[in-house]
């Protein structure tokens, strides 16, 4: 029996030696995980892209991690999983390492990166979050910190929840006509295009589609023919390429329009302008207009019977 006795005093030894995880335990008596508070104002949707732009959504939940007791804690790590208006989007652990003094505290961020293809409820939710209908989150998980004796982490358990808006606005886009692209050119005898490339850049962190309702298109001042942008996708801080083409109709043209058509026609470098409104269309909830002051401007010339 003292053998045994000796066994069972040696194993509950092992048990509680310093250092060993309690996993799925939620520490009991007067030791108390550490809690999360809401920082608002660091809160934000960082980047969206709808579909057919990305699909995607990045997003920072700001915390404060504070320390319940009277002695010093180490949080060690937070497995954590984010829901947006009721949809699961992201699993992830954070892994800090920080000390927080007795009744301490620290800012701790959780990163989101959801991918939002096939949620066309969710997707509509953060779009609304650009148009002032704040978007609401909720974080779940599971913690693990340490005391200077024993290893704790808590059953899953709510985290922290709120509600927010987007961080930015929508940028308009940057436009560079392509000259070396551009060119005009008969498809057929009877048939003139000036073919318009622009290279376009959307600089900010929300995807949209971008699209223009009746653009003018001048040659040396003279208005020669008119044409819709269908929309196009633009994904956050993406590069693309706009392809107008124009077909003027030399029959209603002025004379000085004729003059300058010919000149581009027979590779007479002439001054091209694209004008009109532009819009920026965020999944259909809503649209922005692009500044006026946009331009799309440079010199079209091209070989004579270019194909």
């Amino acid at each position: 029996m003292g053998a045994l006795a000796a066994l069972a005093a040696l194993a509950l030894l092992v048990g509680c030696a310093p250092g060993t995880a309690i996993k799925s335990a939620q520490p009991r008596g007067e030791i108390k995980p550490p809690v999360f508070a809401l920082v608002p104002d660091r809160t934000s949707i960082e980047r969206f892209d709808p579909p057919g732009a990305g699909a995607g959504l990045t997003m920072t939940v700001a915390t404060l991690a504070s320390n319940p007791n009277a002695f010093p804690v180490v949080l060690e790590a937070v497995s954590y999983q984010v829901v947006l208006h009721g949809d699961r989007v992201a699993t992830a652990t954070v892994r800090p390492g920080v000390k927080l003094d007795a009744y301490g505290v620290a800012p701790l961020s959780f990163e989101v990166h959801a991918d939002l293809s096939g949620k066309g409820g969710l997707v509509r939710a953060v779009a609304r979050a650009f148009a002032s209908t704040p978007l609401p989150f909720r974080i779940d998980g599971t913690v693990r910190f340490a005391t200077s004796s024993y290893t704790f982490e808590t059953r899953k358990a709510l985290l922290v929840a709120g509600a927010t808006l987007a961080r930015q606005t929508v940028a308009p886009p940057r436009l560079r006509l392509d000259e070396a692209a551009t060119r005009a050119f008969m498809l057929r005898p009877d048939m003139p295009v000036v073919q318009v490339v622009v290279e376009v850049v959307n600089p900010g962190d929300i995807g949209y589609f971008l699209y223009g309702k009746d653009l003018s298109l001048t040659l040396a001042g003279q208005a020669i023919a008119h044409q819709d942008l269908r929309p196009l996708p633009l994904a956050a801080g993406q590069k693309g390429r706009i392809d107008l083409a124009f077909y003027p109709s030399p029959e209603t043209l002025s004379e000085s329009g004729n003059s300058a058509l010919q000149a581009a026609l027979h590779g007479v470098p002439t001054l091209l302008k694209v004008e009109g409104s532009l819009y920026m269309d965020v999944l259909g909830v809503d649209s922005f207009r692009v500044p006026p002051d946009w331009e799309i401007a440079g010199f079209v010339g091209a070989q004579p019977g270019a194909p």
